[in-house]
């Protein structure tokens, strides 16, 4: 597939010349005329390339970089700027610019600009170009593509990933799509649940022995580990010592307490995901410095869905096209009050809600009335009695509490500014035993 370069000019003459040449040397050229028209074009065609004027009417071409920068920084910029705005060119290649050309410039250093910026952007070749690999995550976001770029170059390096991002937001999917386009697409898929063990059966089941032969057995596949954040840090430190040995080139696996060189890591590309901070639980002490900025270096963050609502109509369109039965549609008003909601529940509550409109339609075609309705009971469902939220949080603030103290009692009662007579009270009311979070913090 030949590379995609946006050009934007509000000059048409230039436009079609840059056009003519560049088509001449084997790219796929995209046109606008203004800043505001390249970024629609941005989000429609995912260029490999910028090429910007520096003055336009409306939204400059340094504006133009700023926005596009933001979303996607992975993409390079190439700006044309005319002889007195030489100075002005220069410092915008020290803010990230890729490079700027002079007016009027030659044809061939044209072509040759493009070539050098086409080779640090991320190929496009026709089976990624398809979107096969990432068929569910639908996008029309700019911050969204960015991140679908990131995760392919990561994939494809297969090192240790984090995925971070709310519940529903799509980290499995995102996962299952970077197997695609890792060098593992013919093993399994294996996802570990945290959230399924207690803390003493996370550190039994992380143990040496017991661990490596797990790996073994999906060797040449993909571990998703979900919800690491519940990881105790016994458990995270075996962790890390598997990490470690495969970014050392699958080195001697050495015990962490002693004992002698275990064989060399099985082959496995390691996916781990949390909807908590582990930056958060870092600085708390409950989650390891070394085990978070190993996996960082390959971190991604997925947005919620209430920060791209441009994708809301993609992923409720799929949706209903894709439901047994009946094929469904919204009624635009229907559409446009979907964009108006708040989803904390992400894209996995966008679907619940479709799937019980879908249940009181009797017809094809999804009123604005049936939704509000839905949503209606589904906002009312959700709300929590002051009494069980109050209890709720209680729960979650004593229980990251023991994490961060490894289950020290005295040190959980200062924390909380509360005796340990009356700490225990609290302990006990939510049966929550100190004993689970007794471990080092190193």
């Amino acid at each position: 597939m030949a590379p995609r370069v946006l050009l934007v000019d509000d000059d048409a003459d230039l436009l079609n010349l840059m056009s003519m040449r560049l088509e001449a040397a084997g790219y796929e050229v995209i046109l606008a005329d203004s800043g505001e028209a390249a970024l629609l074009r941005f989000g429609e065609s995912r260029p490999q390339l910028v090429v910007t004027d520096l003055c336009m009417g409306g939204m400059d071409g340094m504006q133009l970089f700023e926005r596009l920068n933001a979303a996607a920084p992975m993409v390079p910029v190439i700006i044309l700027t005319a002889h007195g705005t030489i100075p002005d060119a220069v410092a915008a290649t020290q803010r990230g610019v890729f490079s700027f050309l002079t007016k009027p410039f030659d044809g061939k250093e044209l072509v040759r600009r493009v070539a050098d910026a086409v080779r640090v952007s991320p190929a496009l070749d026709p089976e990624l170009a398809s979107g096969t690999w990432r068929q569910g995550l639908l996008t029309a976001s700019l911050r969204m593509e960015e991140l679908l770029r990131q995760a392919r170059r990561i994939a494809e390096e297969g090192k240790a990933t984090l995925i971070q991002g709310v519940r529903g937001s799509g980290k499995r999917t995102l996962a299952e799509a970077m197997q695609k386009v890792s060098a593992y697409t013919k093993g399994s898929f294996v996802t570990f649940e945290c959230n399924d063990f207690s803390p003493e059966e996370l550190n039994d089941l992380f143990a040496p022995d017991k661990f490596e032969k797990y790996l073994e057995a999906i060797a040449g596949g993909v571990l998703y580990i979900d919800d690491i954040d519940l990881l105790p840090l016994r458990a995270q430190s075996r962790l890390f010592s598997i990490l470690f040995a495969q970014m050392q080139r699958r080195q001697p696996l050495q015990r962490l307490q002693g004992g002698s060189p275990q064989e060399k890591v099985p082959d496995v590309f390691i996916i781990s995901a949390s909807h908590r901070s582990l930056q958060a639980m870092v600085a708390e002490g409950a989650f390891r410095s070394d085990l978070f900025y190993l996996m960082s270096s390959g971190m991604l963050e997925i947005p919620p869905l209430e920060e791209r609502p441009e994708d809301i109509p993609l992923i409720a369109q799929a949706f209903l096209t894709n439901f047994p039965g009946t094929r469904y549609t919204l009624a635009p008003d229907a559409m446009a009050a979907l964009q108006e909601v708040r989803w904390p529940g992400n894209v996995a509550q966008l679907k619940n809600v479709l799937q019980q409109a879908v249940m009181q339609t009797t017809g094809q075609t999804i009123s604005q009335v049936t939704l509000r309705r839905v949503l209606r009971a589904v906002e009312e469902a959700s709300i929590l009695s002051l009494d069980e939220a109050r209890r709720k949080f209680e729960k979650d603030y004593l229980i990251r509490l023991l994490q961060a103290t490894g289950g020290n009692v005295s040190l959980a009662a200062r924390l909380a500014q509360r005796n340990r007579t009356e700490f225990y009270k609290l302990l006990a009311r939510y049966d929550l035993s100190t004993g689970a979070f007794k471990q080092k913090l190193s």
